[in-house]
């Protein structure tokens, strides 16, 4: 009978899954280049889908100087939100990212359908053997897998990181204050983010 204590389990969050950083690592060693480089900016920035593709057509949003993308009003389509504005933080892998993405948009990439994105990513996440399959897995994660790692790496920048990703501190503290993460999956969660904001 195998030991409960070792049994990994799926981090999912009203229906969405939350990743770890080698559980990513191990879903882009199942995907093309194309979707690796569509899901490294959807997690550095934390935007929605939306908003990503609007920004492929404004690449001037973006500040390398000062590690960041300001969303204008026109980029954020979700009706309740009390942002109208977004500075969008990023570290930098994340700008790496972000001018990566700029390269392959130049080069005729085209952003997939949400739908393709679910049936790619949940083939992926199958033959990367994650934990639990592809349960939860769909374009929405990488944007509660970023806000889940800042809160849980940097929790004394609540307000920073609310105002980042567009949500109320109401939000925020119902479903992010009380996630838990393995000792060495944080210590990963810290180095991706290093440098997070700092320009």
């Amino acid at each position: 009978m195998e030991d409960s204590a070792q049994i990994i389990k799926a981090i999912v969050k009203e229906g969405t899954r939350v990743l770890t950083p080698k559980e990513y690592l191990l879903l882009k060693e199942h995907l093309t280049p194309e979707y690796i480089c569509i899901c490294d900016v959807l997690l550095h920035t934390g935007m929605r889908m939306p908003e990503l593709i609007k920004f492929s057509s404004h690449y001037e949003w973006y500040d390398a100087r000062r590690h960041c993308i300001e969303l204008p009003t026109e980029a954020i389509r979700k009706a309740k939100t009390v942002y109208k504005t977004r500075q969008v933080n990023l570290t930098l892998d994340g700008c790496k990212a972000v001018e990566y993405f700029h390269k392959m948009i130049a080069n005729n990439m085209k952003i997939p359908t949400r739908q393709s994105m679910v049936g790619v990513l949940s083939r992926a996440a199958i033959e990367a053997k994650l934990p639990e399959g592809d349960k939860g897995i769909c374009p929405k994660m990488f944007r509660k897998t970023l806000v889940s790692w800042l809160m849980k790496a940097m929790p004394e920048r609540m307000f920073e990181i609310a105002a980042n990703m567009g949500h109320t501190l109401e939000v925020m503290q119902t479903n992010y204050t009380n996630l838990s993460f393995a000792t060495e999956d944080l210590k990963d969660i810290r180095g991706f983010l290093k440098g997070w904001g700092e320009a």
